[in-house]
């Protein structure tokens, strides 16, 4: 079947998907978060969310430019088996179409691959239960070229080394990351500016959870030269109250500790 007889060529498809529904890459990135908040809040304890972002250098007719290279988001919730990992990386195919399973936020199952390549050609997931970890991706040069027209059957897999490195939280038998890269419309070159864009954001969002200790999220930026990752900057989120009524919040002093 040639790319003429479908309905919705999907090389077009992709690329009009891309320009929908994301303000920034801080409201992107948000997306995945709530993915993390939603599937943390079955579990016991406190939800570990991780939002990481690594620069690295470049040199442009003899000029050294740094931006950012990869942006990743990890968290020690439920985790997904190879059907439901599978799902979420297809549009429209939520686990939530069901009324009876609209307990939160998502329904329509666009929030992972939407979100994602809103600001990135490349995703790639791994997700884990009891141990066993798997991966899949999505790619948007090989979806323009013809070359995925589906979701890969997700594959036994181990943690990436280089996340590993740089994670903070002790990886534990159930969980996911997701990873993008060739990111290439984060209006945000460098970290710095994304992840306070994104502390706003998400503290405002999340204020009550972070408040109450139900989700910990650590913000974190590191620049890469070869294998080697420097850490830039690392803190945890805090809430980001816009009535002013909690304290150790990003507002200005004194409203920020009164």
């Amino acid at each position: 079947m040639t790319n003429e007889h479908f309905i919705i060529p999907p090389a077009l498809a992709i690329s009009s998907m891309r320009d929908s529904g994301y303000k920034d890459a801080a409201h992107a990135a948000a997306e995945l978060i709530d993915n993390s908040v939603q599937a943390g809040l079955a579990l016991e304890g406190t939800t570990q969310v991780e939002l990481l972002c690594v620069d690295a250098t470049d040199v442009v007719n003899q000029r050294e430019s740094t931006r950012i290279n990869k942006i990743a988001v990890y968290d020690n919730a439920s985790g997904m088996d190879a059907d439901t990992l599978r799902i979420a990386l297809q549009f429209g195919a939520g686990t939530h179409r069901d009324p009876s399973a609209q307990d939160g936020i998502g329904k329509f199952g666009m929030g992972l691959p939407n979100s994602s390549i809103s600001q990135c050609r490349h995703v790639d997931v791994w997700s884990w239960q009891n141990g066993k970890i798997l991966y899949t991706y999505l790619d948007i040069d090989e979806v323009e070229n013809g070359e995925m027209v589906v979701v890969p059957v997700p594959e036994p897999a181990t943690f990436p080394d280089e996340w590993k490195e740089i994670i903070r939280d002790d990886i534990g038998p159930h969980g996911t990351l997701v990873v993008w890269s060739n990111i290439d419309r984060c209006a945000w070159k460098r970290s710095a500016a994304f992840l306070a864009n994104s502390e706003a954001l998400v503290g405002r969002m999340y204020r009550h959870f972070l408040e109450k200790g139900r989700v910990n999220m650590r913000l974190a930026s590191f620049h890469q030269k070869g294998h080697q990752f420097e850490t830039t900057s690392d803190r945890d989120a805090r809430p980001n109250d816009p009535l002013g009524l909690m304290t150790n919040t990003i507002c200005e002093a004194p409203w920020d500790s009164e």
